[in-house]
């Protein structure tokens, strides 16, 4: 039986992108091990800030309100202290 993960596989020629935090070192480890899932599930291995942004996006798409909310196209207004924010 195939067992399946809940990361879609991503595409491997998207362009790299900086990212930069500070991860808590459980969260780290068990980013690692999902990065070893990945590759057994899906036959290639991907780089820590592809699988990040994934868990993004695919947090992003599950979320039913923000999902509304981008549908009825009113954005949420920056968090204070975000660039743009409060000219």
């Amino acid at each position: 039986m195939k067992r399946t993960i809940k990361l879609r596989p991503q595409e491997l020629d998207a362009p790299e992108r900086k990212v930069r935090l500070r991860l808590p070192g459980r969260l780290a480890a068990e980013l690692d091990e999902y990065r070893v899932l990945y590759a057994q599930a899906h036959g290639h291995e991907i780089e820590l800030p592809a699988l990040i942004e994934g868990i993004v996006e695919q947090f992003l798409a599950s979320d039913r309100v923000f999902q509304r909310r981008q549908r009825s196209g009113s954005a949420a207004s920056p968090p204070p202290g975000a660039k743009g924010a409060g000219s």
